[in-house]
């Protein structure tokens, strides 16, 4: 099956179509549309559009709200709790963004903790929001229920993905980071799996401790695990970092694994430059760090050295320009809503 582009806005108007048609508030719908678009615009072909079948089903189930409102629950300082009545995590981390750039200016740091929120998406569609205003910011998110990376040296799934994003303004284009704590997602196994196809590396551990492609080892009886970040011989690395993401994410919030529930919890902090050495040597010293970057003289002279951020910044403006290209699997996915809802699916622009 062949893949296809599509213009950018019609397929923000498919997916706001599809959330008003299952009765989600006009606001929120936009944002979540948007954002789950922008996933798919930077690169992050396995949190946009491919979820938003997901996303219908549980608004349609009820495990997400339609609509309602984040209840602050304390605020210390510029230290702020919320509980997100699992409302669509898209909309919650629009709002806590909003909430820390009216703060930031006058407190310096601004931390807000975010307990019950459904999925959030990708993180580093939400950074620009951040940079862009001169702030550097970090974004730790986690779930609650979900447990599929093994503690280094070990076998039983106690920990997930664990992802971590950072915004860092320069003079020029921000340095944008969004990583997991381990060698690949859980959604991109899924991907994978449901296509029939193995992974393009080893990064699982399967059962009885072998290292393998086969995205089938998460569904054995033991389940395998996805490997931390470093493997077998570094992961002690990334299994560290997992376990921070979790204190970040969860500890903070204060609703983790714990409660037996299913949630993602986030933390998200922005962090003003002019509260500490000034904001002048700081895009300064960002500004020299990527220009040295892409300076390094490159393995291959054909893949230049790039930032953070690099590839997704260039895949998204040539998207705008040329279309948004989506796997025949996720298009085929988002039919039967598409049939359900009454939405028509965008025409595709060409192959």
């Amino acid at each position: 099956m062949a893949d296809f582009c599509y213009a950018e806005e019609a397929l923000v108007q498919f997916a706001q179509h599809c959330l008003l048609a299952v009765d989600v508030d006009a606001p929120i719908a936009a944002v979540v549309a948007r954002r789950v678009v922008d996933a798919d615009l930077y690169g992050h072909a396995t949190h946009g559009l491919a979820l938003l079948p997901r996303y219908l089903k549980e608004i349609s189930e009820g495990a997400t709200q339609r609509r309602g409102e984040i209840r602050r629950i304390s605020e210390k300082g510029a230290c702020l709790l919320w509980d997100a009545a699992m409302l669509p995590g898209h909309w919650v981390l629009h709002q806590a963004i909003q909430a820390a750039l009216q703060r930031v200016p006058a407190q310096g740091m601004v931390s807000i903790a975010v307990r019950h929120s459904q999925h959030i998406g990708a993180l580093q569609v939400y950074l620009p929001d951040l940079t862009d205003a001169g702030y550097l910011c970090l974004l730790w998110a986690t779930d609650t229920k979900v447990r599929s990376v093994a503690p280094f040296g070990g076998l039983d799934p106690v920990l997930t993905s664990e992802p971590i994003a950072a915004g860092i303004p320069t003079r020029g284009t921000p340095i944008l980071i969004d990583t997991t704590t381990s060698l690949t997602s859980n959604s991109f196994v899924k991907q994978v799996q449901a296509r029939g196809e193995r992974l393009p590396w080893p990064a699982l551990l399967s059962a009885d401790g072998r290292v393998t492609d086969d995205p089938g080892a998460l569904a054995t009886d033991p389940p395998g695990t996805i490997l931390p970040l470093g493997g077998m011989d570094h992961g002690y690395k990334g299994y560290a970092m997992a376990m921070l993401v979790g204190a970040m994410s969860l500890g903070l919030s204060g609703l983790g694994r714990l409660s037996g529930e299913k949630a993602q919890g986030f933390l998200l902090q922005v962090i003003d430059p002019d509260a500490f050495a000034g904001r002048d040597i700081f895009l300064d010293e960002m500004q020299a760090l990527a220009d040295a970057t892409r300076a390094a003289r490159p393995i291959d002279p054909a893949r230049p050295v790039r930032v953070p951020g690099d590839a997704a910044l260039a895949r998204a403006e040539r998207q705008r320009r040329h279309g948004v290209r989506l796997g025949a699997d996720i298009s085929a996915a988002l039919e039967p809503w598409s049939q359900r809802l009454g939405v028509p699916f965008p025409t595709a622009l060409h192959g």
